[in-house]
This record gives C-alpha cells, structure tokens and sequence, in this order.
C-alpha cells in the first residue's frame, strides 16, 4: 500500500509496520534476534529494490527511491549494557542491546557505514558535525539521526531546533 501511495504522487511521506517487528520479546539470546533482524531487513530489501524499479512520478529518468528519503530504525537500545559487580558485562536481550539505523534514497551516500559497536555493546564515536557548525567525535544520540535525515533532505541546521542539542553524522549526506 505505502509503494502505490508514493507511486500516485499522493502523499509525500508514509509509515511502514511490518506484520512482524524487531522487537521480539524473546529471551532465546542473540542468535535468534540476529536471525529474525536478518529476515526482517530482507523484507526492507524488496521494498527498496521496488522503488528501486519504480519511476518517479512527474521526475523522467528519476526512479521513486531517487526522489524518497527512507529511513529504518527502532527504539532498541534502550536494554542497555550493564556492568556487573565481578567486571563483566550484562547484554540484555529483551529489546536487542544495539540500535542501528538505515539510511537509503535521494540524497544519501552510497555504500557505505558509519559507526559501529564495542564487543560489549557500547556504541563506537563517530565524526559529527554539531549544531553550531564545530565538529567533533562522538556517539550519536537519536537526536542526531534526525538531524541527519532532515539534512538530507535539505534543511539547513538554523531551520530547526532539536533540545538537548544535535549534529549531523558525517558521511551520509551526499557532498
């Protein structure tokens, strides 16, 4: 359904639910999560590869995911790496320990990722740009991957106010 909304040019933004969501609730570990997450990209896969085949409406020689912003993420993360009092860490499984975002369509880069965990879940730094234009190197907060997304889609960072404060996540953007 959202596919032929884009197609007709009759909306300019939709919400797409899976039947089945990330979010498993499972206490099976790691394993199964990583599993179903795999299947679940798959299912974002043929989407893409759709608007991938698909002409822009009104746009000759554009095709509809050269004229889209799509973006997947979740709220995982929030079951976060704890340090147990022996050293160790503790992953939780409840909602996947890592939260991961995919950016695809007009006006991102291609090919490429940016950021990445430790062996411990513990998100990597990450070059930003912040919002009063300095860079800097950290890890990225949600607040950043709207920043990002309303980048590529050519706001500019004085067009917006995000509290708590944002940046945009070098590379994504094209240059």
């Amino acid at each position: 359904m959202a596919l032929r909304l884009l197609k007709s040019d009759l909306c300019t933004s939709v919400h797409v639910s899976l039947q089945l969501d990330f979010d498993t609730h499972n206490g099976a570990g790691h394993a199964f999560s990583c599993a179903h997450g795999r299947g679940l990209m798959d299912c974002v896969a043929r989407f893409l590869g759709e608007m991938k085949a698909a002409p822009a409406p009104g746009k000759p020689g554009k095709t509809l995911l050269d004229d889209t912003l799509v973006l997947v993420m979740s709220e995982f993360g929030r079951s976060w790496a704890s340090r147990a009092n022996d050293g160790s860490y503790n992953l939780p499984d409840d909602h996947h320990p890592y939260t991961s975002v995919c950016f695809a369509g007009g006006n991102v880069a291609a090919n490429r990722q940016v950021g990445s965990y430790t062996t411990r879940g513990l998100g990597v730094p990450v070059d930003l740009i912040e919002e009063t234009g300095q860079p800097s190197k950290r890890v990225p907060r949600s607040a950043d991957v709207v920043t990002t997304a309303l980048r590529i889609m050519g706001m500019e960072a004085h067009e917006f106010f995000i509290p708590g404060g944002y940046g945009e996540v070098v590379g994504l953007r094209k240059g």
